[in-house]
């Protein structure tokens, strides 16, 4: 299996965020709704932090 790349990170996190947003507009209840609302905000920011690592140029970039 070859290792997976930040970008393959950013643009699955992104996706599973999209699902999630649909998911919550779909959502049977108000409770539902808020659950998956605050998991893909949280699902959107991990994939910002993965974007703005792959943005950042050589010393600014933190491996760890």
């Amino acid at each position: 299996m070859p290792p997976v790349t930040d970008i393959a990170v950013y643009q699955k996190l992104s996706e599973l965020a999209d699902e999630l947003d649909q998911m919550a507009s779909d959502g049977p209840s108000l409770v539902g709704e808020a659950a998956l609302g605050t998991a893909a905000r949280t699902v959107r920011g991990m994939a910002s932090a993965v974007y703005q690592h792959i943005m950042s140029t050589g010393d600014e970039k933190q491996d760890s």
